[in-house]
């Protein structure tokens, strides 16, 4: 049997993944996350090979007693896969981006080094592998009111660079996943950041107006996750992994981002300014 630790497995990509580890057998899986409930949940989906372990991955202490509870089972893994993370959308003036940017790298970022950090030894010990869940958003330019997000993917991105330049010594692989738009948990905390947003702007009520369609047409029309959890199972067996894999990318995000910055700046201005002057009555008589 082959020993894999999964983190933010409550989640929907996560726990697909664990689900999958589990049906091809050959695994004994540690799945981990906040949600109790959810975990156990998981674990009566699948079969006895997947183990529950409760984390919080904004806590040293926390990985340290996961790390510990593993032991309890092997003295090694196989396989760590880093899928925990949060979202949301919000500006970098208005409320509090010192606090939103914070609990995001701590979560994002930070999660992912006290884990890795924890679990090193084991992974060591038979020189497995670690799978980190970066995102398109650390790939692309960031968009408008997703930068609190994009500045921890693109911390990762550099983190995970890092790590594996380290690692190539040690003949350990390092991983990078970066997921499109698929339906989780995530797809609600971006919306609902956006709507608080736009609810209490009193610079950008304009701007966000416009590009909310935009930003709608990624979160309304989601990948399935069979796309996502076939790309880890690639990461997860290939005997000689690559070290980056991308599934189901923004093909617009794509598009647009070799264009010079500049240039895309004076885009989102025009598109602004010349559809403003269309909504702005409707959206006063509304509000009336």
């Amino acid at each position: 049997m082959k020993y894999a630790f999964v983190t933010g497995a409550t989640g929907g990509l996560a726990g697909a993944c664990v689900e999958e580890l589990d049906r091809r057998g050959g695994w004994i899986v540690f799945a981990a996350g906040r949600n109790v409930s959810k975990l156990n949940e998981l674990v009566a989906n699948t079969s006895k090979n997947v183990i529950p372990v409760e984390l919080d991955i904004k806590s040293m202490d926390s990985c340290n007693a996961a790390a510990a509870k593993v032991r309890e089972y092997t003295d090694h893994i196989d396989c760590l896969i880093n899928a925990a993370g949060v979202h949301t959308m919000a500006s970098l003036v208005e409320g509090d981006p010192v606090k939103t940017v914070g609990n995001l790298l701590d979560c994002n970022l930070m999660g992912t080094v006290r884990v890795n950090k924890a679990f090193f030894d084991l992974v060591d010990a038979c020189k497995g592998r670690i799978i980190i869940f970066s995102s398109e958003c650390g790939r692309f330019q960031p968009q408008p009111f997703n930068s609190p997000y994009a500045i921890t993917k693109y911390a990762l991105e550099a983190y995970t660079i890092g790590l594996r330049r380290e690692l190539v010594f040690l003949d350990i692989p390092v991983i990078k996943i970066q997921p499109g738009s698929f339906r989780t948990g995530m797809h609600g905390q971006a919306t609902e950041g956006y709507d608080n947003l736009l609810a209490s702007t009193t610079h950008y009520e304009p701007v966000l107006s416009v590009l909310k369609p935009i930003m709608s047409v990624a979160l309304n029309h989601p990948h399935d996750k069979k796309y996502l959890v076939d790309t880890v199972m690639e990461a997860v067996y290939a005997k000689n992994p690559k070290q980056n894999y991308r599934s189901k990318n923004t093909w617009y995000l794509a598009l647009i981002d070799p264009i010079p910055g500049k240039i895309i700046d004076l885009g989102y201005k025009a598109l602004v300014n010349v559809v403003w002057k269309f909504m702005k009555p409707f959206k006063h008589r509304k509000k009336k």
